[in-house]
């Protein structure tokens, strides 16, 4: 045999296992109770913004070209309400519910690759007026929202509440960072 038929054969087999893991790692994160299911997801939110925020280093982006929401604008409590409450729910409704179950009707339930791109580009788009590189570093949420939405659909658990607390607690924690530059 080759070497490089070989080199090929290794690299087939090791994406295999690699496939394999991050199958694993779907179902064990699918099945988890509502509660752990919650903080997992948020904390990988935050996990998969790590690559993308350096990437926009690289390119020189800064903080301010980012942009977002500008906290000095509200209050403490202005900042709960608005973007820890009224922001989950609302966007819930708008970027995963409405748009995953029309997209749902329309395809008969298939093509569930299909419904997260659809679901987590409105997502993105929703929040270009901060800036471009806002809106990029807002997908890999996007796609965890609308995962997380089918997810516990699936389940027939509640996907639209599971959803917005999953939103919620990854907008506080994003409240929380921005109060404490304040301090």
């Amino acid at each position: 045999m080759p070497h490089w038929l070989y080199v090929v054969a290794c690299r087939q087999q090791a994406m295999k296992k690699f496939n394999k893991h991050i199958r694993l790692l779907y179902l064990k994160w699918s099945i988890l109770q509502p509660l752990k299911f919650i903080i997992i997801t948020t904390i990988l939110s935050l996990i998969l913004i790590i690559p993308l925020a350096f990437a926009l280093e690289l390119l020189n982006v800064g903080e301010n070209e980012i942009g977002g929401i500008k906290a000095d604008e509200y209050s403490f409590l202005g900042l709960i309400i608005s973007v820890v409450i009224a922001a989950p729910l609302i966007e819930t409704l708008i970027f995963q519910s409405i748009p995953i179950k029309i997209i749902q009707k329309l395809v008969n339930n298939r093509f569930n690759l299909f419904t997260i791109l659809i679901s987590s580009l409105l997502f993105s788009f929703a929040h270009y007026f901060y800036s471009v590189w806002y809106s990029i570093m807002i997908l890999p949420l996007g796609i965890l929202l609308a995962l997380t939405y089918l997810i516990f659909q699936k389940r027939k658990e509640s996907s639209y509440w599971i959803t917005t607390y999953v939103h919620g607690l990854r907008n506080l924690i994003g409240v929380i960072l921005i109060l404490t530059e304040r301090i």
